[in-house]
This record gives structure tokens, sequence and C-alpha cells, in this order.
């Protein structure tokens, strides 16, 4: 705990006066078998992206991870924020639920995950409403076809906030698909039946995505993600054009593809740099930092782990 709180301290003054730091790699070691805990950052895929790896996370028997955030602005002491995030996994490793927590508030706003056939079936919210969902149909080939949208009130049990006779369908829209020669085409339906979206995907000769567009029937606006990756194969950056404003994530990971940082780019330069501490023994998540230029704060993300009965971690 207390090498824990050195480093944090010692990566905080680095953050604020806005240097690279370049001691987080000499902790690093390579856990065999395990792979990285969080998943790579990746490109505007058809699958759903969980921020934790699900392998990881079956292999060490982690059944819950809960995250405390802090701030520290310029000049200040480290605060309480109060807030906390929690993420819940099923034993397979994939993600259940997230739960974003408001503890002076006591308000908890949720995110529950539905699975059938190894693809996201459902993912169910809440609001002051109640419980709203979107479901997915897929085609032979993986690719969404349909996405529903429904609302229900609120039930003790999340997974009845699904059920077909227990859920008020909103609108329902389909997607159709078409293959080129290295890009994938998409048109996406209102529940009217009639084209709203286009989306284009584009892939080099080796699979990898480069560019992701989407375009709109009734308006011009225009959205653009160009992507390149580094000798690796692991994503380097990602250049966003969106209405004609730009925004880039650049990343950096270790020698066995764990993330170490993320710059966030906007018209007026860095805004916002993000760091990684690492557990060497096990590579479990110790911290996220993010330091926030425009705020001149640091946020302090610190993680909890709790494990299935059982297990010896």
């Amino acid at each position: 705990m207390k090498l824990k709180k050195r480093l944090i301290k010692l990566n905080l003054r680095l953050l604020t006066c806005n240097c690279l730091t370049t001691i987080i790699a000499a902790f690093f070691v390579t856990s065999a078998g395990h792979g990285q805990i969080l998943n790579p950052p990746g490109g505007e895929e058809f699958k759903f992206h969980q921020k934790f790896n699900p392998e990881f996370i079956k292999l060490n028997n982690i059944e819950r991870i809960r995250c405390d955030i802090e701030n520290k602005k310029d000049g200040d002491r480290i605060r309480n924020t109060f807030k906390s995030n929690v993420y819940e996994f099923y034993p397979d490793g994939r993600l259940k639920m997230t739960s974003q927590i408001n503890h002076k508030l006591k308000d908890t706003l949720i995110n529950h995950y539905k699975y059938a056939g190894g693809r996201l079936e459902c993912e169910v919210k809440n609001d002051a409403a109640g419980m709203f969902s979107y479901c997915y149909v897929y085609d032979s080939d993986g690719k969404p076809k349909q996405v529903k949208y429904g609302r229900s009130k609120r039930y003790r049990s999340l997974t009845a906030s699904v059920n077909p006779e227990l859920v008020s369908e909103i609108t329902s829209e389909t997607y159709e698909h078409k293959a080129y020669e290295n890009q994938i085409h998409s048109t996406l339906y209102n529940n009217s039946g009639r084209p709203y979206q286009k989306e284009i995907r584009y892939y080099d000769p080796h699979g990898y995505l480069v560019k992701y567009l989407k375009t709109f029937v009734m308006s011009s606006a225009v959205h653009e993600e160009d992507y390149r990756y580094n000798t690796r194969g692991w994503l380097d950056s990602l250049t966003v054009t969106d209405n004609g404003k730009t925004v880039q994530k650049t990343f950096t990971y270790d020698d066995v593809g764990n993330l170490l940082t993320e710059d966030f780019y906007n018209q007026s330069g860095l805004a916002k740099h993000r760091e990684f501490v690492y557990n060497a023994e096990n590579m479990f998540l110790r911290a996220e930092l993010t330091r926030e230029e425009k705020s001149s704060q640091i946020i302090i993300t610190e993680f909890t782990y709790f494990f299935r009965r059982g297990d010896s971690n």
C-alpha cells in the first residue's frame, strides 16, 4: 500500500508539471498466460467492446472491480469525490453490470448486460422514469440486423426489464449490410422502414480497420474516424472528425501490450493525459491518473478487486 501511494504521488507530481512520466515502465513484468487486464483500444467495429479483458477476468477469477475516484487541483490536496464505479462480471469474464454511484446523492446509474450465443443480446439501463433497454438481433455473420428499444417499470430483477411480456417496445430499427472488397457498407433504417444513417468501414489487406465513415440521409453531418497502428498491430492513434471539428487520441504500450498512456488532443492542443499504473507481480491495474488541462486537475481512480469464492488471489 505504501509503495502504491508513493508511486501515485510521484506520478501526480510529474503530471502536474506536464512532464511525460517514464518510471511506470520499470514496474512491468510479463504475467504468463493471463494476457492484459485492459482490452486494447480499437475501432468502431460491430462487436461489443468492454473495458476489461474477459480472458484475464476469467483466469483470475475476478467477480467484481470497484473504482474509487478522487481529484486533485493544482496547488490543492487530494479530495474525495464520493463517487465510485463498480464492474461486475459473469464467471466467463464477460461484463455483467456497471454501476455509477454518487454516494453523496445516494444515486446509482446502472447498465446490465445479457448475452446469447456469445454476443450481446440486451443492455438494460435506468433513468428517473424507470428502465429502458436496447436489444439486438444478428445475422449469420455476426453483424447486427435489428436494434429494439423498449421501456419498462422498475423490477426487482433486472432481467425482467427485457422480458418481452413486460417491456413496451418503442422503436425497432434494422440494419442492412453489403460487403465489397476491403469495405463493409451498412444502412440503418428507422421504425418506418426508411433509411436515415449510412456507415462505411474500410479495411486494409490484412483486415485492420483503417477508417469508419458515418453520414446521414437527411442532413450534411459527417462523422469520420481514421485509425493508425504501430509495428505490433496495436492502435497507435485515432483521429475523429465530426462536422469539421477534429480531435485525436494517441496510445502507448509496454512490450507485452499493456496500455501505458492515452493522450487526447483537440484543436487547442493537448487536452487530457492519462496514465495506467499496474501491480508488477500480477499485472492487475492499480490506478488511472488523468490530467485535465482545462480544469488544471488530476482525476485519480484506484481499483479494488473482489474474487469468486475459493480463489486465492
